[in-house]
């Protein structure tokens, strides 16, 4: 059976989460057997029939009792991820670290539109409740973060490398 996968917004630095902690939380939380990867809040879980939305509140309610952060959480279910995964554009670039999908919590606001400035380097595609994103000199100076595209869409959203995806569709399958 296929599982979900959660990823929480903004772990880090003062919202720095242990891993083992969170796991421990989110099973006690019903969500079944919990692994994570990496320490920046990408966490496989069972969804136990409930609907993206429902793990997604139910992830956020447990985080914020146990560590005192109100995080946003984005859920994709295996399929979901697999099939964005899928449709990244730019998932055979010779640097997966340098390509990422921007994971948006709900569809783009009616009218919402992603026009990257022509002098930026970086390439971007909306597709659904994802965007695909090609920072071919690297991203760590870009200034197109997820908070960019957060601002033009009007969604929350997180994002992950082509690396971490990968891996977390292995992971939840």
């Amino acid at each position: 059976m296929s599982r979900t996968v959660a990823f929480l917004r903004g772990v880090g630095g003062p919202t720095s989460l242990k891993m083992s902690a969170l796991r421990e939380v989110l099973a006690s939380a019903g969500l079944g057997e919990v692994d994570t990867l990496q320490v920046a809040g990408n966490v496989v879980l069972d969804d136990g029939g409930r609907s993206p939305r429902e793990v997604a509140d139910r992830v956020r309610g447990a985080v914020r009792e146990a560590f005192g952060f109100d995080l946003p959480v984005i859920v994709r279910t295996h399929a979901e991820l697999a099939d964005a995964h899928a449709r990244n554009p730019f998932a055979d670039a010779a640097e997966g670290r340098w390509v990422q999908t921007v994971f948006l919590a709900d569809p783009p606001a009616p009218g919402a539109s992603l026009d990257v400035p022509a002098d930026f380097p970086e390439e971007a595609v909306l597709d659904g409740c994802e965007v695909f994103v090609r920072y071919p000199e690297g991203i760590g100076g870009s200034k197109l973060q997820a908070g960019w595209f957060e601002k033009r869409l009007g969604v929350t959203g997180t994002a992950r490398n082509a690396n971490t995806v990968a891996t977390l569709v292995a992971m939840s399958a």
